[in-house]
């Protein structure tokens, strides 16, 4: 798993504030990651014997310098269980590796 995969989950974990959910993240075991240009996804192994998550992730905001109007992130479940990260440029494409990046919740 890259660092700033990492850092996203970590703060989504703290942001959204739900132990079962902080504990598939801290176990979180990557299959695949896709970057695209404009973003990248990030695809979990299911792990069948976690504890389902209660709440739904929070969504955060990406804001680096290189990125013309940051960047969304996302972390999709299938039930209650880590499914996949997505991260996407809000314009322009994503540069890979991202550096100095700032995370906040996203209000859009």
């Amino acid at each position: 798993m890259e660092k700033i995969d990492r850092d996203i989950l970590d703060w989504i974990a703290a942001e959204t504030g739900d132990p079962a959910l902080a504990a598939q993240i801290a176990k979180a075991s990557v299959k695949r990651r896709d970057y695209t240009r404009t973003g990248f996804f990030v695809y979990f192994e299911p792990d069948p014997g976690a504890e389902p998550a209660g709440a739904a992730p929070v969504s955060a905001r990406l804001d680096a310098p290189g990125l013309m109007d940051g960047a969304g992130c996302d972390l999709f479940m299938r039930a209650g269980r880590l499914h996949y990260l997505e991260v996407y440029a809000r314009g322009g494409f994503l540069p890979e590796p991202l550096a100095d990046y700032r995370l906040a919740r996203d209000h859009d």
